[in-house]
């Protein structure tokens, strides 16, 4: 079986102009098919489709639809196949707020949701929407259009179906599965009434994944945590139970790793342009192998970036580890279940105190450079500091591009436990 690989693209924002001989954004879509036909098959095996992390549209419009339908059908020829696999789910630009705006019905139940002052009553009203027989998709109206094209995909969502999930074969007897959130439930024209600042969404519970089986957990969603409301009461569920979170929205490419999850907030493919802009996407693949008698999911991602002439798409080398153009995120996926699952008394691992003596030093470092990650840039500068593994070349690059450097030097430095322990101290 080996790896499996996706696309991913986030927030193409097509307009219904989009496709007119004047379209400035032409030369980008050109410069995406270019990059998958001459380069995504030197480095990435067994595609199995185009991830697709919301704001398709621009507007919520079935023009827009149209014109993205027909860039993926040319990404399918690049890649050299008639036809691919389409995963997608909503952004709020794939909101028709021109309905959230007239149908008062509509706008009184978002309202309605929003209003909750916990994350049980927000719930509870949801549920009696969707269960009202006279009318249970009025929340899905303003994503009529999307959902007439995702329905091409199977990846249409409603009252029956709020979530979609799709099983892909690894080997070792696992199985990855993709789940697609909806976090746009409750998006309209008041998302951005106070200038500056992005009204939160709601992810209700019965969005959240249930434990499976032999099973590694990949989300799609729009929306980053950031902006969920009651993130507090979710945030824990949704990294114990989602093992690797794809997010959009944002625009900025962002990277968080810990021993529990990997999330991956893609860059825009095709945002308005301005100061900061440099469209991104990424290849990402994914493959279960064997080490000391637990199973280990490795993520493999290529970050590709507009280059500074704008004339091709790069490997995006502030993103990838150092002399690589791809990051790895490595996960231990029985050892995460077992930790989440079995009762303390019945859990195989040593209490935190004692681990640093008791587990082999290779998965110890790699712990460990994750808790280092997981600090703020001035706690990991003040231990780097203190332990004298500060340098020149380490300038204006992020932590998780000198990780491997820095554990290398703790090692050699014979200091791994005294690392270990001023990351435990930071964290306290």
């Amino acid at each position: 079986m080996g790896e499996i690989s996706f696309i991913h693209l986030s927030d193409i924002h097509f307009r219904r102009t989009s496709g007119n001989s004047y379209d400035i954004d032409r030369d980008l879509r050109n410069a995406v098919l270019m990059d998958i036909k001459y380069n995504l098959k030197k480095d990435v095996g067994n595609v199995n489709g185009i991830l697709l992390g919301g704001d398709i549209a621009f507007a919520g419009q079935e023009d827009e639809y149209r014109i993205a339908n027909s860039f993926l059908k040319e990404i399918a020829v690049s890649m050299g196949k008639g036809e691919c696999n389409i995963y997608c789910v909503p952004g709020n630009h794939d909101v028709d707020q021109g309905i959230t705006r007239q149908s008062r019905s509509v706008y009184v139940a978002q309202c309605d949701i929003d209003s909750a002052q916990n994350l049980d009553d927000a719930d509870w009203i949801l549920e009696k929407y969707m269960l009202d027989s006279s009318n249970p998709n009025l929340l899905y109206k303003p994503v009529e259009q999307y959902n007439k094209f995702a329905e091409l995909y199977a990846c249409n969502i409603d009252s029956k179906k709020p979530i979609w999930e799709k099983y892909f074969e690894l080997d070792n007897n696992m199985k990855l599965k993709l789940v697609g959130l909806n976090s746009c439930i409750i998006s309209n024209h008041d998302d951005h009434k106070e200038e500056g600042i992005d009204r939160e969404m709601i992810i209700g519970q019965s969005q959240i994944p249930k434990y499976e089986e032999n099973i590694v957990c990949v989300s799609l969603c729009h929306h980053p945590v950031e902006f969920w409301k009651f993130i507090d009461v979710v945030q824990d569920r949704i990294d114990k139970r989602i093992d690797v979170q794809l997010y959009g929205h944002k625009h900025e490419q962002a990277v968080s790793k810990t021993q529990e999850r990997l999330v991956i907030n893609a860059g825009a493919t095709q945002p308005t342009r301005g100061k900061d802009w440099r469209p991104r996407y990424n290849w990402v693949s994914f493959e279960c192998f064997l080490k000391d008698d637990d199973r280990h999911i490795r993520v493999k991602t290529f970050p590709r970036i507009l280059s500074d002439d704008r004339d091709r798409f790069i490997p995006d080398k502030d993103n990838c580890d150092i002399g690589e153009n791809y990051f790895i995120y490595e996960l231990n996926i029985d050892k995460k279940r077992k930790k989440n699952l079995y009762d303390y008394e019945q859990c195989s691992f040593p209490p935190k105190e004692s681990r640093i003596k008791e587990i082999n030093l290779e998965e110890m470092t790699k712990e460990i450079g994750y808790d280092f990650l997981d600090l703020s840039d001035v706690q990991r500068l003040e231990i780097m500091s203190e332990l004298q593994l500060i340098r020149d070349e380490y300038k204006g690059k992020s932590a998780s591009q000198i990780l491997d450097f820095v554990l290398a030097d703790v090692k050699k430095k014979g200091c791994l436990e005294k690392f270990y322990k001023l990351i435990k101290k930071k964290q306290i």
